[in-house]
């Protein structure tokens, strides 16, 4: 039997990736990824729907309890629904800054 070769997605046909830099101004929560991914989870399915929030493929990529920096990765298309949706997660978690959002991590 022969091995076939499964298929591969295209780059064209892939999600985009944005990489979105946040910082924390006198967090009201512990910098734990679990309560941080809740709540991003929860205010963006608030604003935007379930489908938005599932097609936005929210990701917690580093967490600095030092300077109270989180790197978050989401689909490309959705990043303005998702710093719209930090306006619910400022209830939870205190004021937030989003620093930067670049198309690579090497840019951050």
């Amino acid at each position: 039997m022969r091995k076939t070769k499964l298929g591969v997605i295209r780059p064209t046909l892939r999600h985009k990736k944005r990489y979105i830099l946040l910082k924390l101004i006198n967090p009201m929560v512990t910098m734990e990824q679990k309560k941080l991914f809740s709540v991003f989870t929860l205010s963006m399915q608030k604003a935007n729907g379930v489908f938005a929030q599932v097609d936005a493929n929210i990701t917690i990529l580093d967490i600095d309890s030092k300077s109270k920096t989180i790197l978050i990765r989401l689909n490309k298309e959705y990043i303005d629904e998702f710093t719209g949706s930090l306006f619910f997660a400022q209830n939870e978690i205190g004021l937030i800054k989003v620093l930067e959002i670049k198309s690579t991590i090497k840019g951050i």
